[in-house]
């Protein structure tokens, strides 16, 4: 068995949307501060910003295969991470288009290995691995055997490995917190919510931003609450509410770690972020009937079942949800079990991974 010198590696990360370029931009600063030198190739051009502050990286815009190709015949790296299996057309998923490097691995944040199931989400058969971003137990709660929405093949079966959350921050000291609450002029005593709707796969979920301004309209008249909104501009004005188009990954895990409460989507990165923080979470889904296997429900219910967050559709009465947000800011019993449960699930990716990449390096 050989010894795994990671600064003899060069890992070339691919991301698609604003939540795999979050989570590939966790393992590759967890890489780099090991010792790998780093590429990172961004899909779409307005995910750069997430990168404005990593100056070790060598970042590239490859919008397609062929601006893909051309890095890794100039590079070289001998880890390609594609961090979605999803990405790209039908003939990339079947073979590369370039000179395979010698470890292909890819990362997801869904359980969508099964062409003949979901032929609409194909996956690259050319991975060795398909590292999954949650713990094991959050896997398996996903899967039809144990009373979730998904089937897997036996061949991708095989190469799966969940190794935790990514990004798995720590939570932010309480000085941070104060500070970063004060920015937003949040008063003592007063209540904060984060709330984010953008994603490539989401999409911009206006309906569930009006759901918690609906609610908050209510509850605003006989608590002190205050809302911050990230996401596309909005014409939504309210005294209680922030808002902030823009955020660095910095900036966007300092602001959600400083809330008593995250409101949002599906997307699996800020989910993530949430758990890591220990902070309660609602997430307002799509349950998207016509589309197998249910996706953003599917998604979301295994850590509803693991008591990690909350979950509604699109059609919870707003009452419902007002009625869940005023529990969740306010009795501290239900707070803390779900902190509690939360504490427990949580694992650090980033570590697992590495220590998978040094078993399957001195193999």
């Amino acid at each position: 068995m050989k010894k795994f010198i990671i600064s003899s590696y060069k890992f070339c990360f691919v991301s698609r949307g604003p939540g795999e370029t979050g989570q590939a931009r966790a393992l590759a600063r967890f890489l780099s501060k090991k010792g790998g030198k780093i590429l990172f190739c961004v899909h779409q051009e307005k995910n750069l910003h997430f990168l404005k502050d990593e100056e070790s990286f060598k970042i590239f815009l490859t919008q397609n295969p062929k601006k893909l190709k051309e890095i890794v015949e100039k590079e070289k790296p001998e880890f390609l991470l594609l961090f979605n299996s999803k990405l790209w057309d039908e003939n990339f998923k079947k073979e590369p288009p370039f000179e395979k490097p010698k470890f292909v691995f890819c990362f997801d944040s869904n359980w969508l290995f099964n062409s003949k199931k979901y032929p609409a989400y194909d996956y690259v058969k050319w991975a060795q691995k398909y590292f999954l971003l949650f713990p094991k137990r959050i896997f398996e709660l996903g899967l039809k055997e144990f009373g979730g929405n998904f089937e897997i093949e036996k061949e991708a079966m095989e190469k799966i490995v969940p190794i935790g959350f990514i990004p798995s921050y720590s939570p932010i000291s309480k000085k941070m917190r104060i500070k970063k609450r004060k920015e937003l002029k949040v008063k003592e005593g007063e209540k904060l919510i984060f709330s984010y709707f953008s994603g490539f796969g989401a999409g911009y979920r206006k309906w569930a931003l009006e759901n918690l301004i609906k609610a908050l309209d209510f509850l605003t008249k006989k608590r002190k609450i205050k809302a911050i909104y990230v996401g596309p501009k909005i014409e939504i004005e309210r005294p209680w509410l922030i808002k902030k188009d823009f955020l660095s990954a910095k900036e966007y895990f300092e602001i959600l770690s400083s809330c008593d409460l995250i409101f949002m989507h599906q997307g699996m990165v800020t989910l993530a972020q949430a758990i890591s923080s220990q902070i309660p979470v609602i997430c307002n889904v799509s349950i998207l009937k016509k589309e197998l296997p249910r996706l953003h429900f599917g998604e979301v219910l295994p850590f509803k079942k693991a008591g990690v967050c909350e979950m509604f559709s699109k059609t919870t009465k707003i009452k419902k949800i007002e009625k869940k947000i005023e529990e969740l800011l306010y009795n501290k019993k239900e707070a803390e079990k779900m902190k509690r449960k939360q504490k427990e699930i949580f694992e650090k990716g980033e570590e697992n991974f590495f220590k998978e990449l040094k078993k399957i390096c001195a193999n």
